[in-house]
């Protein structure tokens, strides 16, 4: 079978500007807005709910025969291979206080890979999108990850997940400042993606993510030039290590952390087709 990812890639830019003109609005009178806790520091608002609902609807509507993975609703429809991977608000801790490092995130994964990759931070009124092999861009104008050369001159976006071990996370960044990199940590993982992959930052690592956390912002940063560990390569992860950087800081970034994971190929074949996820 086979998609139209062009058409695909139109309806989600629209999509994912309609959804976050419904967050934003959420989010200017969040007074009003309820909020509830799955678990430590992990908000969940009724602006995530009616967002990925908005952003399942209009994309089913458009291709009903798409899977759908939303951080939310979980898993829903889907005869074929194309699955899109919905965050409807990353970083909804700094949303729901009213701080705007937060975006809204679509992936489309076809046969295990990931085809395309939109995420919108609508504060800023930024549409980040890549499609396989055709690039990245920023409203529309192509961007590139940053040229830096020396690990001892960049500056990383650091993640840190709900329910982490902190001696991990503090071993990172002892690393970090030990070998002169500075680094950013905002609360949305795919914001500091974005920012990767438009060159204001020069690299973005976390220990662990799920799919709707970090796919728009893998491909992003491929199709901006970088290189990033091979995420998907095993299937679908629950939770893995997501790193992305600019090329020249992949040999010292694995030497000043001392962590290797692999680097991903566009064509090491992939062993689980998205539709059986």
């Amino acid at each position: 079978m086979t998609f139209d990812i062009d058409k695909r890639l139109q309806h989600a830019s629209q999509v994912i500007r309609e959804a976050g003109k419904l967050a934003r609005g959420f989010f200017d009178n969040r007074s009003e807005l309820v909020v509830k806790l799955k678990g430590v520091q992990d908000f969940v608002s009724q602006a995530d709910a009616e967002t990925e609902d908005l952003i399942a609807s209009r994309l089913l509507g458009e291709f009903p025969h798409d899977g759908i993975l939303g951080e939310e609703r979980g898993r829903r429809g889907g005869d074929t291979d194309a699955l899109w991977v919905i965050d409807p608000i990353d970083g909804t801790a700094n949303y729901v206080r009213g701080l705007p490092y937060w975006c809204v995130a679509i992936a489309l994964m076809v046969q295990g890979r990931i085809e395309l990759g939109l995420i919108y931070d609508a504060v800023s009124d930024k549409l980040y999108t890549a499609r396989a092999g055709h690039g990245a861009f920023c409203n529309g104008k192509p961007i590139s990850v940053s040229g830096m050369q020396r690990f001892d001159q960049a500056c990383l976006g650091i993640g840190y997940g709900h329910g982490e071990a902190p001696g991990p996370h503090a071993k990172v960044i002892d690393n970090l400042l030990a070998a002169h990199c500075q680094y950013r940590r905002l609360g949305s993982g795919l914001l500091l993606m974005a920012l990767a992959a438009e060159g204001a930052l020069d690299g973005f690592y976390e220990l662990r993510m799920k799919p709707w956390d970090a796919l728009a912002g893998l491909l992003l940063v491929r199709e901006a030039g970088g290189f990033t560990n091979d995420y998907e390569g095993r299937g679908m992860p629950q939770a893995e290590p997501v790193l992305a950087l600019t090329p020249a800081l992949w040999a010292p970034f694995a030497q000043a952390m001392n962590v290797t994971l692999p680097l991903y190929s566009a064509a090491r074949p992939v062993k689980l087709r998205a539709g059986n996820v």
